[in-house]
């Protein structure tokens, strides 16, 4: 893969992460959208027609601009032109880039976005096209296992081999954590493995927008076709049911239908169904009647596995201890893990240098800025509460024992045990003291939480300002 297409690809995933809308309508719009030239001063892009020319130049040029600006590490001047505008010589190309389209989008009837999305996910997972889409770059051969992912894992792989082995089949787990990969992996295998099944796939804000649409328009009849016919249905972040009476009611028929007549269901959620509230018991003892599995954060061992296998696949040389500093550095997801790959090879594809500790800490900071080194938190969390109790750091670190310095002592030691991954002997040791002595504090704090006015209030300022 060149640069130009290695850059397309790391922009596009930047755009779709940024858009409200479906993965449908980021196709729609943005297949076959291509970095065709990049200059000092200039990137030019292209799209095969003159409609999507001027959708993407009206609509969409800030985010197109800004996520390349996010993606090389400084801002460029975008244009964007037809295949054919960008074939022709210069100055045929200004005469076409400057006429006539603008009023299309404009006076042409608006397409439904919803009807968009459903021809364009039937067409990805029911009759590909053999056009390559982001949806097929997620496979069970590409999720990296670790012992906290794999459970779950093996119970999707099960249900896509022999479908109705598990139902339902409901993973939960926080954001950003791989359910939604697993979830395209089944979509995947089962197309090439079960030919002709019909698969339905759906984010459940996006279900409750169908159902809503159907009920004003009067097509509930067309909607209840679609769900209760087909032979797998997937639906993620299921959560988003809780409140939502009408959909619940809808759901749980579509569900009991489905399930009466041996069809898979597959659920994801950020909890478990006993956590999701408001949320008909009904419904919830029908979640609960299949398979739970849970995902939980990478490891420390699975970070270093899955940077290795993104920077691998990436071409990009990231050393050992680098490999080991970043997965010390990103804890929370492996969507954050990903973001921060792209970043820095986007930026090292175009300036060939060489990966460093220091422009790790400058993306991660970008990716996420309450994510800074431990010994720079310690320093962060020591002299934020030096400001808010007027206590010196070095008094804090001291023997002294005056209530002052002591509740401020104690206050650091609990947003550090909160903020970090320290253990309490390695607290106590920046503190002078031992970890018992660690214990005591945390409790004295906890404490002071529950019987002293405003203090949770005092505690959780501090944390906030530290994070950013």
């Amino acid at each position: 893969m060149d640069e130009l297409s290695s850059i397309s690809d790391i922009l596009l995933s930047f755009i779709q992460e940024k858009m409200s809308a479906s993965a449908s309508i980021f196709n729609l719009w943005f297949n076959e959208f291509k970095l065709a030239s990049l200059a000092d001063d200039k990137a030019v892009f292209t799209t095969p027609s003159a409609i999507k020319k001027n959708i993407l130049s009206t609509k969409y040029h800030k985010l197109i601009s800004e996520s390349l600006e996010e993606a090389i590490g400084f801002p460029l001047e975008v244009s964007i032109v037809t295949e054919e505008e960008f074939r022709a010589p210069a100055d045929k190309t200004q005469e076409k880039t400057t006429p006539v389209i603008a009023p299309y989008f404009e006076n042409a009837k608006k397409k439904d976005e919803d009807e968009d999305e459903e021809k364009i996910i039937t067409e990805s997972i029911s009759s590909p096209s053999g056009k390559r889409t982001l949806l097929d770059d997620y496979t069970f051969e590409n999720f990296v296992e670790g012992s906290s992912n794999k459970f779950a894992k093996a119970a999707c792989y099960a249900v896509a081999k022999e479908p109705n082995t598990y139902n339902p089949l409901f993973i939960y787990g926080n954001s950003g954590l791989g359910k939604t990969h697993l979830l395209y992996a089944v979509i995947n295998y089962m197309k090439k493995n079960h030919e002709g099944i019909n698969i339905v796939y759906k984010k459940c804000e996006s279900f409750l927008d169908e159902l809503i649409k159907a009920i004003r328009n009067g097509s509930t009849t067309a909607f209840k076709e679609k769900y209760r016919s087909c032979d797998v249905l997937l639906i993620d972040d299921i959560q988003f049911l809780a409140g939502k009476e009408q959909t619940q009611e809808e759901f749980f028929h579509t569900f009991s239908a489905l399930y009466e007549s041996d069809k898979q269901i597959i659920l994801t959620s950020d909890r478990p169904p006993k956590e999701i509230k408001p949320l008909e018991d009904r419904l919830r003892t029908r979640f609960e009647g299949g398979l739970l599995a849970d995902v939980q954060p990478p490891s420390f061992e699975l970070r270093i596995a899955i940077i290795k296998q993104k920077a691998d696949a990436m071409g990009l040389t990231v050393s050992n201890d680098l490999v080991e500093y970043m997965a010390e550095r990103l804890q929370n997801n492996i969507r954050q893990i990903e973001g921060v790959l792209k970043r820095i090879y986007a930026v090292y594809s175009l300036t060939s240098a060489e990966v460093t500790k220091e422009k790790i800490d400058e993306v991660i900071s970008i990716i996420d800025p309450g994510n800074i080194p431990t010994d720079a938190l310690i320093e962060k969390i020591l002299s934020t509460v030096s400001k808010a109790y007027g206590v010196p750091a070095d008094q804090m670190k001291s023997k002294k024992r005056t209530d002052t310095v002591a509740n401020a002592r104690h206050v650091a030691i609990y947003i550090i045990k909160n903020l970090t991954e320290l253990t309490l002997k390695e607290i106590g040791a920046i503190f002078g003291r031992d970890y018992s002595t660690v214990i005591s504090s945390i409790d004295k704090v906890e404490k002071n939480i529950k019987t002293v006015n405003n203090y949770e209030a005092e505690v959780n300022r501090l944390i906030k300002e530290i994070k950013g």
